[in-house]
């Protein structure tokens, strides 16, 4: 007889225990849908069905009064309601329940505990086991034979055994132990005075509560008067915490018959709410794909020939469509697609990858047909383009998505087509229907513009560079290498010689042994493997002993050699160039960032990290020409927030940070000390990013309240720039989103959170984005005008580099005055504020001379 288990889920334990458990994840759809909860709850949930049950519930409180609560309202008072995040998605998770084909039950009057009890019963009548899934202990006195506790707490079965090597108990006896003890949490009043260990030596002694109650007088002083006097309350608390088994729920075991196969009916909504992970593993083994919303034929492609033919179909097309992954696929019109595919059987390769890409690319020059497709810089270096010779793009998907979706743009072409049409997986004809959806949602959000003169544009600009990479020096790297190395081994000979051993310094574990056990160095907050080692912790204990120093020493030039120095060596092309990889639609804020290797991560504030970029040389008979923009960031902030003195500060031409110290102190401009200077460029630069006056008190090193004061002097001299950040968060909570000059948007769930410092970084997000973001548009503005400008001005010179605010350029020698002056117009002139922009240019031999 084929065995039969009831899976029986305690759905508000399993669902609080959810969110709590991603409450600092802050998860969300791209447009704010909270989705932590959901995530932990059938993450657990899928866990659970590999046990293969025959039957599924989820049992749910109903929200209004129980039968308990009719004998006694203060029944669990005080309970604080649900966070505002967790009641978005309850209705979500019984929707999803459903559609996944498992039974939601509820019973008026009673509570999840009881509908659990009771279909415990049901089943044990039947002749069927049951796992009860909780994280609520208050379930083990319904532990039989056939019954068993899932503890999702721990993620351990409780059965009778298990429950007698916790408590010494049997399952009718956890009824006893809560009466005596009482429950805090649900307000059972148990017998004051009587915790968990008493209440416990108590049942070892008279065996159950009428027993202690029987022996209440044998029982000496102040617990045998708790007794005595709460006999009515252990009673009564054992009648309030005494699980349902008889509950009138309407459903019966047939209604909780589980049929895997239907769970895959959630997964659309599953992709809908972005839990692509939840999603997929809903899909069987041997299932078949459904039916796409928008009907492909797709013809497959095994040789050259079948290449060839299928673009010579397409000669004619009016745009070609074309993806990259999971392979080459393309198409001319909506309902018909081509894919590069292995033969039918293990012995049938598929073409090789390379020469289809070189086929097509011939193929769109020779023919100008302009492309729709998803990541078209990652297309271009497929076919093998140059950047002087690129065929027309009409749409890229990739970049769209990132303008409407900046906080959260999608991972794969497969996931924008879920989330814009439906579709399980995504073809290359699909971007036919994407389009005109797209760029409707482009223009009506006002972005054409930022789409079609920054974006756009700035993709072939970034290909180029790409393409041409930076030159590196060999001899300087390796030169670094061993001075870094032999350094690190001179500091790693004194850490053991002041330790009085050898260890692992990289360990934390190690170094923590050292440090607070052996050495008694104070300790600050502790990992689950330990103590914590972290920079913030040394860099607090580092004026107690030396070895501190030399441990934060040794850990940044091991890091800066092996990460930096040894990796440029790995890295470089048979020409002796690095090709990072500039990503267009990663930052919510529009910055270009860099990988493979990140150049925007070598660590320029020390000496030795600066060395680094002595590395970086021009090409054989050429020089590098930097510019930078000057205090962009501040700029823009007098700009938007039109405060008067801070644009005056700008205009006069004089140091600002002084001139700010001057306004702050109340001293003139000429006795400004360094120190104030200081303290008036870290307010300056931290307001811009909401700073706190606890957060300006640690930069600067000074006490809460000298912060404080220094902010409170700062805006009383700047009102209008204290206005502006006020009003940004007004906008922001207002809008749902924060805007650039631009147009750009970046959508702002965070100010709607529960959690405070979640909604706290929102604020900030708020006052930042218009002007970081700003700072973004332009730079990447000034690129499109560079690059054209040395084009269109037959100069052999080209970008190389961008890195926040600054651009290089490898230049003929010949040419480096004149690109001096190209990039400082290009850049000066991007836009006309309140306040000039200054861009500063300077030739150097290396990127370090640059700058």
């Amino acid at each position: 007889m084929e065995e039969r288990l009831l899976l029986a889920v305690d759905g508000n334990s399993l669902l609080y225990q959810a969110y709590h458990a991603f409450y600092k994840a802050n998860l969300t759809t791209r447009d704010g849908f909270p989705t932590g909860a959901l995530k932990g709850f059938f993450t657990k949930l899928l866990e659970l069905l590999k046990r293969e049950p025959s039957h599924v519930l989820v049992a749910f409180d109903v929200h209004q009064p129980t039968f308990r609560h009719e004998r006694y309202a203060d029944y669990k008072l005080g309970r604080k309601p649900p966070e505002e995040d967790l009641k978005k998605q309850m209705p979500v998770v019984r929707e999803l329940l459903n559609a996944m084909g498992i039974a939601v039950i509820e019973c008026p009057r009673f509570e999840a505990d009881d509908v659990l009890g009771t279909f415990a019963r049901m089943a044990e009548q039947q002749g069927m086991d049951t796992l009860i899934a909780t994280g609520d202990r208050d379930s083990f006195q319904l532990i039989t034979d056939r019954t068993k506790i899932y503890y999702t707490k721990n993620n351990s079965i409780v059965d009778e055994a298990a429950l007698h090597e916790l408590y010494g108990l049997e399952p009718e006896r956890m009824k006893d132990l809560k009466a005596l003890m009482g429950d805090s949490s649900d307000h059972i009043p148990g017998i004051a005075g009587v915790g968990e260990k008493t209440a416990l030596k108590l049942l070892e002694t008279y065996g159950d509560l009428e027993g202690v109650l029987a022996h209440a007088s044998e029982v000496k002083g102040k617990l045998g008067e708790r007794l005595r006097d709460g006999v009515e309350d252990a009673r009564f608390s054992y009648w309030l915490g005494t699980i349902a088994t008889d509950a009138p729920v309407r459903e019966t075991l047939d209604d909780c018959a589980f049929v895997p196969e239907r769970a895959a009916n959630a997964r659309q909504r599953f992709y809908e709410l972005e839990l692509n992970s939840i999603a997929e593993r809903l899909a069987g083994k041997d299932e078949k794909p459904e039916k796409p919303e928008l009907s492909v034929e797709t013809v497959a492609i095994r040789d050259e020939q079948g290449l060839s033919d299928a673009l010579n179909a397409l000669s004619d097309a009016d745009a070609i469509a074309i993806v990259t992954t999971p392979t080459l696929a393309f198409s001319g019109a909506p309902d018909k697609a081509y894919a590069l595919t292995a033969g039918e059987t293990l012995f049938d390769a598929c073409m090789d990858e390379d020469e289809a890409y070189r086929m097509l690319g011939a193929f769109l020059l020779a023919h100008g047909v302009p492309i729709l497709t998803f990541d078209a810089k990652k297309l271009y270096h497929r076919c093998g383009f140059e950047a002087d010779r690129l065929p027309p793009l009409r749409f890229d998907a990739m970049l769209s998505d990132y303008l409407l979706n900046s906080n959260r743009p999608v991972e794969s072409f497969d996931a924008l087509c879920r989330a814009w049409l439906k579709s399980e997986s995504g073809s290359p004809a699909h971007l036919f229907a994407l389009e005109p959806k797209m760029t409707e949602a482009i223009e009506r959000n006002g972005l054409s513009a930022l789409l079609n003169d920054v974006e756009l544009p700035l993709l072939n600009v970034l290909f180029g560079m790409e393409r041409i990479g930076f030159r590196t020096d060999e001899t300087v790297l390796s030169d670094l290498h061993a001075r870094f190395s032999e350094t690190a081994k001179t500091l790693e000979s004194h850490i053991y010689d002041l330790a009085g051993e050898r260890f692992n310094i990289l360990s934390p574990k190690q170094l923590g042994h050292i440090l607070f056990e052996k050495l008694g160095l104070p300790s600050g907050k502790k990992t689950k493997t330990g103590f914590s080692t972290d920079a913030d912790t040394l860099e607090a204990i580092a004026p107690l002993h030396p070895i501190v120093n030399d441990v934060l020493k040794f850990r940044f030039l091991t890091k800066l050699d092996s990460t930096f120095v040894e990796g440029l060596l790995k890295q470089r092309d048979k020409n002796g160039r690095i090709h990072t990889r500039f990503m267009q639609c990663v930052a919510a804020t529009g910055r270009i960032s860099s990988a493979e290797p990140n150049l925007q991560n070598i660590p320029v504030r020390t000496p030795e990290g600066r060395e680094i970029r002595k590395a970086f040389v021009p090409s054989e008979g050429n020089i590098l020409v930097g510019a930078d923009y000057s205090q962009i960031e501040l700029r823009l902030l007098a700009h938007i927030s039109g405060d008067a003195g801070f644009i005056d500060a700008f205009n006069s031409g004089e140091d600002v940070h002084a001139r700010t110290a001057a306004e702050v102190f109340h001293v003139p401009l000429d006795k400004v000390t360094s120190e104030q200077r200081s303290a008036a460029k870290a307010v300056n630069f931290g307001i811009v990013y909401g700073i706190s006056d606890f957060g300006l008190a640690k930069n600067l090193g000074v006490s809460v309240p000298t912060a404080s004061g220094y902010i409170k002097r700062y805006f009383e001299r700047y009102p209008g720039v204290k206005a502006y950040l006020h009003e940004s968060v007004e906008q922001g909570k207002a809008n749902g989103y924060a805007q650039t000059l631009f147009g750009r948007k970046r959508p702002l769930p965070e100010l709607n959170a529960s959690n405070y410092n979640v909604r706290q970084f929102g604020e900030r997000v708020a006052m930042n984005m218009p002007i970081q973001g700003t700072a973004a548009d332009l730079i990447k503005i000034a690129m499109v005008r560079v690059d054209r400008a040395l084009r269109d001005g037959g100069y052999q010179a080209r970008l190389v580099l961008q890195i926040h605010d600054e651009l290089l350029v490898d230049a003929p020698k010949d040419e480096a005055e004149a690109v001096k002056r190209l990039m400082q117009d290009c850049m000066e002139g991007v836009a006309a504020f309140r306040v000039k922009l200054i861009a500063e240019a300077k030739c150097g031999e290396s990127w370090y001379e640059t700058k």
